[in-house]
């Protein structure tokens, strides 16, 4: 995980993307950039429980991306012709 160095001592911290679903089954997936997330010393990131609260955390992403095309969308996009 790519995180900020610091001097023996401090903390480092992360920056992630998180790509969830609304608990406890929701269809649509979501994202959210996290910033200065805390980094344990095994090196993962610590993802508070407020934002987990309600989620299903399907992938934690290293930095801030950008999601271009998820699973379904082109579904819900299409429409039938008849």
């Amino acid at each position: 995980m790519k995180s900020e160095s610091a001097a023996a001592g401090q903390v480092s911290s992360a920056t992630v993307t998180v790509l969830f679903y609304e608990a406890p089954a929701g269809l649509e997936m979501y994202n959210a950039v996290l910033t200065d997330l805390e980094v344990s010393k095994t090196g993962r990131v610590m993802i508070p429980e407020s934002f987990r609260r309600g989620k299903s955390i399907i992938a934690v992403l290293e930095g801030e991306c950008t999601i271009l095309n998820a699973l379904g969308e082109r579904v819900y996009s299409q429409r039938t012709v008849g």
